[in-house]
């Protein structure tokens, strides 16, 4: 299970207290020796064998925060508690694959009152003045309770967007599903105790006032041109709004006209009603991690170059141990050579795909352009001149295309990426224009 580089970090956590989120829903998960509280602005009720549960739901840009609350019985041990998000893939013969892109934990250690005091003894009659790099927490009658939160978005990159929760039901394009959740674990510091662990699923989903004031209106567009192999009489463009970011809710309008160079009416004509315009959407889902290091044959050199400098080096100190430093300047600088040798030739770890999948989500077709593009004016009686008549292209084709909730967002976080495009076709005979487009599924 690849795993984001770095992102094991409880940098994301923070000890401050959770109530200053203000969120309105509370969810509670229980176990024998430990409660967990989240604290969401939205919850969904699912319903479960014995009793309906309520799942935490953030927005990608929301802090998750909560409480751990400890049994009665939980007198020594730590809590661990990590958030994880994953990916996971249907590899067909291979079965299910899991991939965790995302992932985040704390520990936080618990001793009574005598454990911490005989710890403390031991540690001064044996002259430990180092700290520990976990600090333990003295825990008695009254205090059981430890506050935590994390954001999402603490150690996003530039060009990370994290992906939304996806069931396999939801999805009727991908055989994918991304799924997060909260596991808080006690460990006893006992052999006798018995440890205690809760799973808890949460949903991220984007918070659409957020996504509004980030996408705005399309007011303006951008028209981008369609190429061909070979020079053809005829110049074909797509219109897109200028954002290239759309909502799973909306849907994407265009544009694409076409225009004879020199102009042509009879051309104009041909192209207008027996052109083939043809539209695609479709997604890429890949899977990227980094291949295991293999030595090179650089590295074989330099280590039997090191291997030989240090036995030149025990055979000189041995041999001539009058002339110790000047023995031991010489092997410092081989040393110190053959390190920084080392440390210019180690090639860059090579990333290999594991998994990769191409899905269309929306495929149109059109024979001829059914519409030609109208000149706006600013007075509505005015009708346009012959130069802005001559201006406007020979040919039209609208239209819009619809997405859905059941296809994933856009993202592309700790190797793990979705991307869609948006593809066009013009082809006239023999000739085809073609142009394709990122974009941005929120």
């Amino acid at each position: 299970m690849p795993t984001r580089p770095g992102s094991n970090s409880d940098s994301l956590f923070n000890d401050a207290s959770p109530r200053t989120l203000n969120y309105s829903r509370v969810s509670s998960f229980r176990s024998p020796e430990l409660e967990v509280l989240l604290y969401s602005p939205h919850v969904r009720i699912e319903p479960t064998s014995w009793a309906s549960r309520s799942i935490p739901i953030y927005g990608d840009h929301d802090v998750i925060g909560g409480k751990i609350i400890l049994g009665s019985n939980c007198v020594s041990g730590r809590v661990v508690l990590n958030a994880s998000g994953a990916f996971i893939s249907d590899g067909g013969g291979t079965g299910k694959q899991r991939h965790i892109f995302f992932s985040a934990s704390k520990v936080t250690h618990v001793a009574s009152v005598s454990d911490a005091s005989r710890k403390g003894i031991r540690q001064m009659f044996a002259g430990r003045s180092r700290q520990s790099r976990s600090t333990s927490i003295i825990v008695d009658s009254a205090t059981r309770a430890f506050p935590f939160m994390f954001d999402f978005g603490c150690n996003r990159r530039v060009g990370e967007i994290l992906p939304t929760t996806l069931y396999p039901s939801d999805s009727k394009s991908l055989a994918v599903e991304v799924s997060y959740q909260i596991t808080a674990t006690w460990e006893p510091l006992k052999l006798t105790e018995t440890p205690s662990s809760l799973m808890i699923p949460i949903i991220v989903q984007p918070d659409p006032d957020f996504h509004s004031l980030e996408l705005g209106g399309q007011g303006s567009w951008i028209e981008i041109p369609l190429s061909s192999h070979r020079p053809v009489p005829i110049r074909c463009a797509v219109t897109l709004p200028s954002t290239l970011k759309f909502c799973r809710a909306s849907s994407i309008p265009f544009f694409v006209v076409f225009t004879t160079t020199p102009r042509d009416t009879l051309l104009a004509r041909e192209v207008a009603g027996d052109a083939t315009i043809t539209v695609s959407v479709f997604s890429q889902v890949s899977v990227v991690e980094d291949s295991p290091y293999t030595p090179t044959g650089i590295d074989t050199v330099l280590s039997d170059r090191s291997s030989d400098s240090r036995s030149s080096r025990l055979t000189a100190k041995r041999l001539f141990k009058r002339s110790r430093s000047k023995t031991s300047l010489s092997s410092f600088q081989s040393s110190d050579s053959t390190r920084s040798t080392a440390s210019q030739s180690l090639p860059s770890l090579p990333s290999r795909t594991i998994f990769s999948d191409i899905q269309t989500v929306y495929t149109g077709m059109s024979i001829g352009f059914p519409k030609r593009p109208r000149h706006t004016s600013s007075s509505s009686k005015a009708h346009p001149t012959l130069e802005e008549a001559r201006c406007l292209p020979d040919g039209l084709y609208k239209d819009k295309i619809p997405l859905g909730r059941d296809i994933l967002t856009s993202f592309n976080w700790g190797g793990i990426s979705v991307k869609y495009y948006f593809e066009v076709s013009v082809l006239l005979g023999q000739d085809e224009l073609r142009a394709k487009v990122l974009l941005r599924v929120t």
